[in-house]
């Protein structure tokens, strides 16, 4: 599989133009706000049952024995045990409770596309998870009120084929799509219309296998008066079926496998697809970016970080050196979504990383890389800098007292908590093994006359950072002030901000900090 979207373009330029064109033309379009991703099943399949399996439990309980057509199987059931009944049998097999990361990528790729509306003929729940989870603001559109309640901060998802919820919304059976195929100025056929007005349509996540391929096809063949806009269609699963159906409809079809020949298979294959064309968007999209600095349009497509990666970063550090190690950390990481459910891997892939620097170039190095690294969790914010406050260990002295001046910072954590950040970094320093430095002491020093009150803190962490400083102290011969009573003699001669606080949400955190073990 392709780690990153350079060596995707490598291997492209050495088998010829024709394997990046695609990438190059859809993330122009993407770039340029001209795709409209349509979602189809493929998308889903990694967290839901196929529908082959749906089919044949509701034929069992039909009591039929062969399966001849999936629509005429869905029919019977709706008209066997109604359309509620129905629609409460697909919620218990298409409905999650929670968005799984790892299996989710198809869905944060495309959530983080940066396009303002999305549209789907899935009737599952996994992309209003990963909405909900990440925080986006987002509107489900289902029935034509939705879309006068939506606002402009909202990004769209429009279920073109109804919600379980919402039985009277679903187009599923022969006769559901007969219905909506007789009315062309259904409401929602007008909306794709408008919505595809000088752009294209990009699905995503079809296969021939889908059940309602081919009626989606006439459907929207005929919402658009008998010719479809310029469409692509990127494959879960590519077949010569497939490739028939999309000529009929004059779709370019894209075969993942053919593109990604080092995939493992179909799922990888697609994945790896989405990767390079979401990457490719973002490069085309930071290029004209000068352009719209001062006029911006649209959201910026954001870079998701997929589990292969991780795989290949934590065995790049385990075996490489750290110039390569943190090379391809920045690479993945820099300004990249972190799904929350590999957040914990980053945050021991920066430590691992920690662990192997040796000059003060490899501490500014590893201080450089948390810039632009887009982390979630807090308290993983707390254990990236303190693993990043330890590496002052290595630091060369800059004068024959040990100082030294290492500047550290991580957005969202406050100067509030170094105090006792500074103290997880001095376990970091005996967990690794190494004997504490005066680069380090004095840099302690300086960490905790920025942090809050020591007296103000609870007794528990009052305790936490002093052992941790005696400690470093009596191992590390020092001259210097002690900086606990160094804090609190300037605190007396109102030498440090009085303001400098923890609010009790930090106080929480920094309590779990010092449970963590390492």
């Amino acid at each position: 599989m392709f780690s990153t979207t350079s060596q995707y373009f490598r291997v492209a330029r050495r088998r010829g133009k024709k394997m990046s064109q695609i990438i190059d033309t859809l993330g122009e379009l993407a770039a340029k706000q001209k795709l409209v991703p349509f979602m189809g099943a493929g998308c889903s399949a990694s967290m839901l049952p196929d529908w082959d399996s749906l089919v044949s439990e509701m034929a069992e309980q039909l009591g039929l024995t062969s399966i001849t057509n999936h629509f005429e199987i869905a029919q019977k059931y709706v008209d066997t045990f109604g359309r509620d009944k129905f629609c409460e049998f697909l919620k218990s097999k298409l409905e999650i409770s929670e968005f799984d990361d790892e299996k989710g990528y198809v869905h944060l790729t495309i959530m983080n596309m940066g396009v303002p509306v999305i549209y789907t003929t899935n009737q599952d729940n996994v992309m209003e998870k990963a909405f909900e989870k990440y925080g986006r603001k987002y509107r489900t559109i289902i029935h034509l009120k939705d879309f006068a309640e939506a606002k402009l901060s909202e990004q769209l998802y429009i279920k073109f084929h109804g919600d379980l919820n919402y039985p009277e919304s679903i187009v599923f059976t022969q006769e559901d799509y007969q219905k909506r195929m007789s009315d062309p100025e259904n409401a929602f056929n007008i909306r794709l219309r408008a919505d595809l007005l000088a752009k294209n349509l990009l699905f995503v996540g079809y296969s021939f296998r889908d059940i309602n391929i081919q009626q989606m096809f006439a459907e929207l063949q005929k919402a658009f008066y008998g010719e479809l806009p310029t469409s692509y269609m990127i494959a879960y699963r590519y077949s010569n079926e497939l490739q028939s159906l999309c000529d009929q409809y004059g779709i370019t079809l894209i075969d993942p496998m053919k593109e990604c020949p080092e995939a493992k298979n179909h799922i990888e294959a697609f994945e790896t697809f989405l990767k390079c064309m979401l990457e490719e968007t973002r490069s085309k999209k930071f290029e004209d970016g000068m352009e719209e600095f001062f006029t911006p349009i649209s959201s910026t497509p954001v870079k998701v970080v997929s589990k292969q990666e991780i795989d290949l970063l934590e065995q790049t550090i385990k075996k490489k050196p750290f110039s390569i190690g943190i090379k391809l950390f920045r690479e993945i990481c820099d300004l990249s979504d972190i799904p929350l459910d590999y957040e914990k891997r980053i945050v021991e892939a920066f430590t691992e990383l920690a662990k192997k620097v040796k000059t003060d170039e490899d501490t500014d190095s590893l201080n450089a890389a948390i810039f632009n690294l887009k982390l979630k969790n807090p308290l993983n914010k707390l254990k990236i800098l303190a693993a990043l406050m330890a590496t002052a260990n290595v630091r060369s002295p800059k004068s024959k007292y040990g100082g030294d001046h290492f500047f550290v910072g991580m957005q969202g954590v406050s100067k509030s908590t170094y105090i006792v950040v500074a103290a997880k970094a001095i376990e970091y320093v005996y967990s690794w093994g190494w004997k504490p430095t005066p680069p380090l002491s004095w840099n302690v020093n300086h960490w905790i006359e920025k942090g809050a009150d020591f007296k103000a803190l609870p007794k528990q962490i009052q305790q936490y950072v002093m052992y941790w400083v005696d400690k470093m102290r009596r191992d590390c011969k020092t001259v210097a002030e002690h900086p606990i009573k160094r804090q609190q003699r300037l605190r007396d001669y109102s030498l440090i901000d009085p303001s400098v606080s923890l609010t009790e949400d930090e106080t929480k955190l920094l309590s779990e900090l010092i449970n963590q073990e390492l």
